[in-house]
């Protein structure tokens, strides 16, 4: 009897490593500085929902773009939908997620910011690498700090390092309320108008192009279910617990 049972606990163990080598490999990349950043983590999150392996690489957006184009890599998640895009691209609908930027500042100087006039002269936060809205990323004369993510932005406005930042305002004012500072750090009198829809998009050459229809549901499951902003506010939230673990 308990060669049997042995015998078939070994016979299950194979069949399940043989069904995890049958698993299709889908190819997909993030920044380098962003290998176990937020859009890894949903690049996880379809993999897992689509049952395939997923082969996670680093590079370059722009490269990332190219190697979508040629067929290297299968997906990728945070683009937005543009014409020049469309015969590279298969844009999964609908988007996955609706974003806009806000620009916060200390709530004592919540004034002193009402027009997009009232930056100019002032240090203003932006995360490495990040694009914001026309008028801003064109503007040579604005006085902007690099900092490495929203985290070292709030330390640095509580600090009187810079006097405001910008970032998603999905992502800040959960993290605010999470680290006690909700009513220290609040939005500028002046708002840009902007939203960002960002979509998943696969390869025109992707193997996946015959699952279009799957990745749609998978996607509208997604924000039904909010499983994305779900895990978008964890990120966050983890990443803070991380670097507060750390301070000295």
């Amino acid at each position: 009897m308990r060669a049997y049972a042995f015998f078939l606990t070994v016979f299950t163990c194979l069949n399940l490593y043989a069904d995890e080598e049958k698993r299709p490999v889908i190819r997909a990349a993030v920044a380098e500085e962003f290998k176990d950043g937020l859009h890894s983590k949903y690049l996880k999150y379809v993999a897992e929902k689509l049952n395939v392996e997923l082969e996670l690489s680093t590079m370059p957006f722009a490269r990332r773009l190219l190697q979508i184009k040629s067929g290297q890599l299968d997906l990728i998640v945070g683009v937005q939908k543009t014409e020049a895009r469309q015969d590279e691209f298969i844009y999964i609908s609908p988007h996955y997620e609706s974003l806009s930027y806000g620009i916060f500042t200390l709530k004592e100087n919540r004034q002193n910011i009402s027009s997009y006039q009232d930056l100019q002269g002032k240090y203003i936060g932006i995360n490495r690498h990040s694009k914001y809205f026309h008028a801003f990323d064109s503007d040579d004369v604005m006085h902007k700090f690099q900092a490495s993510g929203v985290l070292q932005n709030v330390e640095l406005l509580l600090r009187k390092r810079i006097d405001a930042f910008m970032h998603y305002e999905e992502s800040t004012l959960p993290l605010l309320a999470k680290i006690g500072e909700k009513n220290t750090i609040v939005k500028t009198l002046y708002q840009p108008n902007n939203e960002t829809r960002h979509y998943l998009a696969i390869s025109s050459h992707s193997s996946l192009k015959t699952r279009i229809s799957e990745l749609e549901q998978i996607v509208q499951a997604a924000i039904n279910n909010k499983d994305l902003l779900a895990i978008r506010l964890k990120h966050y939230a983890d990443t803070y617990q991380n670097d507060a673990a750390l301070t000295p």
